[in-house]
């Protein structure tokens, strides 16, 4: 096992080994980096839940360069769940303006299994952050309401949605915490995000701690409609923050 992927279960480490070998041989010279981020990056990976999620800095984009690494990219998707990014390096600053929030997650947790780190001179500016933040607080808050319409009395796919919202929520609250330079949770994950930002924002506590609960186990349908307005709620207190933390630029 390399060294890159010390700390990652064995099983996919010996995946990303393959992948890598493999995209070597197809690729050769076209390859020019592997960049590993999401779960496996921060310490949250959960086997059979989580993505494998990688970038694959690629010098040539065209079909045929496709062409030439889709097997592997594909034996890695059965294998180990990898779920691949493929753009040039020389791309990552344009789509990292155009996914700010997404992007300095990755700079801030990635590891580089091959080639450059694209992300050293990453610049991204404060309001783009800001406003992606802002942009996903909204959208979020807006498919919550969509999918409440359609699955208003089915107990399963409410506790499925919100659990799933969770952590899109706390992760968008943590970057509004980084904005306004509050200090970081002592560990990375969506409960302590919660509870930090209801220190730091005021936000209602008692919303964020009964969606934390239901990540634990499923809620009956007598909470779920208290505890789904709440969330909406949540979102709206959420994206107040972030109006206001533009308010507060020179």
């Amino acid at each position: 096992m390399s060294q890159e992927l010390a700390g990652i279960p064995a099983e996919i480490a010996g995946g990303l080994d393959r992948l890598k070998e493999e995209l070597t041989s197809a690729a050769g010279a076209n390859l020019k980096g592997l960049i590993l981020y999401g779960g496996l990056a921060r310490g949250r990976y959960h086997p059979g839940r989580s993505d494998v999620n990688l970038i694959v800095l690629l010098g040539d984009l065209s079909t045929s360069s496709l062409a030439a690494v889709a097997p592997a990219l594909r034996n890695a998707r059965r294998s180990i769940g990898l779920d691949a990014m493929l753009m040039a390096k020389d791309e990552v600053a344009a789509v990292a303006n155009a996914f700010p929030t997404k992007f300095l997650d990755i700079e801030n947790h990635h590891r580089v299994l091959l080639g450059v780190d694209p992300f050293i001179d990453l610049a991204v500016t404060r309001e783009q952050i800001r406003l992606r933040a802002a942009q996903e607080l909204r959208n979020l808050q807006l498919r919550l309401r969509k999918r409440y319409v359609d699955i208003a009395n089915d107990t399963p796919l409410l506790n499925r949605t919100l659990a799933r919202a969770a952590r899109s929520l706390a992760l968008q609250l943590l970057t509004l915490l980084q904005l306004d330079d509050q200090p970081a949770p002592a560990e990375d994950r969506t409960e302590a995000i919660f509870d930090s930002s209801v220190a730091a924002f005021g936000l209602a506590p008692e919303p964020l701690a009964g969606l934390a609960e239901l990540r634990r186990e499923p809620q009956p349908i007598g909470k779920l409609s208290g505890l789904y307005d709440g969330i909406l709620n949540s979102i709206g207190e959420a994206i107040a923050v972030a109006d206001k933390l533009k308010e507060r630029q020179p």
